[in-house]
């Protein structure tokens, strides 16, 4: 069995690699601080409520299928890539320097930090889920 077959397994895998890719966005604010014209940009939130739709087997009336991915190269059903699933925006707000840059260097920073704690969170969750695992299967130390 597939420990990421497991619903919330899954949701904490699938929290984690937005995480991943929002920690690449700021990174990326970060180093064009100082770029001309560079417009910061944000990835888009995670939908709760979509989430737990797909928990708890989604709308019965809308049977949906998706094609399975297992490398980042692999092309989706909706013609996306499979490790580019969360969308990327432009950041508008914020107030724009002479140069046209709107990257604000301690905004993106406590960004940084707040999406290692959230990062770090969801490690802890996975970590004990599995210590949970091993406990109900008997191989815990």
């Amino acid at each position: 069995m597939d420990i990421n077959s497991l619903p919330l397994m899954a949701a904490l895998k699938k929290r984690m690699a937005w995480l991943n890719q929002n920690q690449a966005v700021l990174s990326e604010n970060v180093s064009n601080a100082d770029t001309p014209g560079y417009k910061a940009k944000q990835l888009a939130k995670q939908d709760f409520s979509q989430l737990v739709d797909n928990l708890s087997g989604g709308d019965q009336a809308k049977p949906s299928m998706k094609m399975r991915t297992n490398h980042e190269r692999h092309i989706t059903a909706d013609g996306g890539v499979a490790g580019k699933n969360f969308s990327v925006e432009k950041n508008d707000e914020g107030e724009e320097s002479l140069v046209g840059n709107n990257v604000v260097l301690e905004e993106e920073m406590l960004k940084v930090a707040n999406n290692q704690m959230q990062y770090g969170m969801v490690v802890n969750l996975y970590k004990k889920n599995v210590g949970l695992l091993k406990t109900a299967l008997g191989k815990r130390q």
